[in-house]
């Protein structure tokens, strides 16, 4: 675990910072332009993020898999992918030119979908050279890009916003900071000797790429579109308003992807090379670590969340959005679900199995879509939060269901490892409850000493296993 360790405190240490820096950029959005025009701006990001999946069509999740069996081929594979992605590319923004007029959007919100199409292309090629860093188990380079290129979009969207509020300009500062990535992640495959920009296409070459990756590109659709479905239905239902309130919920909650994102980062070529080998008892232990050390992450943040949503809102965005607490008090709970599904996915990618995640995100979505169009009409921006608390339950129990195939679970050992993790965040939760009318934001730390008081007290975690994880980090 060694590299993986390092690997995963690489990407970690710089997604935090990357997080911080967008977490404070979207709260002052939401606070300077209010909640009908970040509803706009959330919307508009939203639709080109889903479109914006077909430009990468899973070529990266391959190349990354590729690369890490096959390192001797990588420049011919990154060629490849290139040749394809131009062609996506340029059917990607067609379809959102489409969409931009076929939903019937206002003037505004169609000239920032339009415009964030440059934000698309430039995101598609630049997760592609990081991809190859991936591949490599290399991932310093990414968690200084990613973190550099946050504040490169911090910058300019500050000036527009103190200055002259406007969103147009703050897609122009995403412009700003995926350029950025795409120029240092070149720049830095350039001093390893690989040519970022050589392009390649064969038609035979080319089939066999989209075949492989097309579970991966219907995987990454069906997850668009029931991130998706719930603001187009918000914004049909309830306006521009129900969609600024329900983006605060939102970003809050999926904010915290970042810590399962980085760990997976470094686990899936860890799976892939333990697969290659056939070591299957490896491979195991690696899969039940990953899920001790997914609950570690997942319980503080969705236990003190849910005890303080009425606290953190009103302080970071405004009483304006007061009614986001209680759909973030619901939404909060499927990062449960989303951070232990996270090693079950990069495990059944590794093993060639996309097919079967594929099934199971297709099914997600279909329960996704129509909770969301039942339950949207009839209660609001809350109808979302319960459509994807019953939507992703139904992932994570398929996905442990189905991951069988692939490994010896054990299910006893499973429970004694993160049954003491919920345990702690229940004791941390309820201590945050009564101390929080006398201590009031100073209960967020409080809670916070409380959960790891009771990790070392039920013995989920030990001196020992902190020292493991440095010794780790400094191999």
């Amino acid at each position: 675990m060694s590299q993986l360790a390092k690997n995963t405190a690489y990407l970690t240490a710089a997604s935090i910072g990357q997080k911080i820096v967008a977490f404070v950029y979207f709260a002052l959005i939401a606070r300077i332009v209010g909640v009908e025009l970040t509803g706009k701006y959330f919307l508009a990001l939203t639709l080109t993020t889903m479109v914006g999946v077909m430009a990468d069509f899973g070529l990266t999740s391959v190349l990354i898999r590729d690369i890490a069996k096959r390192p001797d081929q990588q420049q011919g594979l990154l060629a490849h992918v290139l040749g394809l992605k131009i062609g996506l590319s340029l059917l990607a923004a067609t379809i959102i030119v489409g969409l931009s007029f076929a939903l019937g959007y206002d003037e505004l919100t169609r000239l920032l979908m339009l415009t964030a199409i440059v934000v698309m292309i430039l995101d598609t090629f630049h997760l592609t050279f990081y991809g190859v860093f991936r591949g490599k188990h290399k991932l310093g380079v990414e968690s200084i890009g990613i973190f550099v290129g946050q504040i490169v979009t911090l910058l300019i969207g500050v000036i527009s916003l103190l200055f002259a509020p406007n969103l147009l300009f703050l897609i122009v500062a995403l412009i700003g900071g995926s350029l950025w990535n795409v120029l240092f992640s070149a720049y830095r495959l350039a001093r390893i000797g690989i040519s970022p920009f050589a392009v390649s296409f064969n038609r035979q070459r080319a089939k066999k790429l989209l075949i492989i990756a097309l579970p991966f590109a219907l995987a990454g659709i069906f997850v668009k579109i029931y991130s998706t479905v719930d603001s187009i239905l918000l914004e049909r239902f309830l306006g521009d308003e129900g969609v600024g309130l329900y983006s605060i919920a939102y970003k809050l909650t999926y904010a915290f992807q970042f810590l399962p994102m980085a760990f997976v980062a470094a686990l899936y070529p860890t799976f892939s090379k333990l697969i290659e080998d056939k070591d299957r008892k490896r491979l195991a232990d690696v899969f039940h670590t990953a899920l001790w050390y997914m609950s570690l992450l997942a319980v503080p943040v969705v236990f003190g969340i849910a005890t303080t949503a009425d606290i953190i809102i009103p302080l970071i965005y405004g009483d304006a959005y007061l009614g986001s607490v209680l759909p973030l008090q619901l939404l909060i709970f499927v990062l449960l679900f989303i951070f232990l599904d996270f090693p079950i996915g990069s495990l059944l990618n590794a093993d060639d199995r996309q097919g079967t995640k594929t099934t199971i995100i297709f099914w997600t979505m279909v329960i996704n879509v129509i909770a969301n169009v039942l339950l949207i009409p009839l209660i609001g921006v809350l109808g979302a939060s319960v459509a994807a608390l019953l939507s992703f339950t139904f992932m994570l129990i398929a996905g442990l269901v189905v991951i069988r195939k692939s490994l010896t679970l054990n299910g006893r050992s499973i429970m004694q490892r993160i049954g003491p993790v919920f345990l702690s965040g229940v004791v941390m939760a309820l201590a945050v409850l009564l101390t929080k009318p006398l201590l009031g934001v100073i209960t967020i730390p409080f809670g916070g000493v409380v959960y790891i008081g009771c990790l070392f007290l039920f013995k989920s975690v030990s001196l020992e296993t902190l020292r493991g994880f440095k010794r780790g980090i400094k191999t």
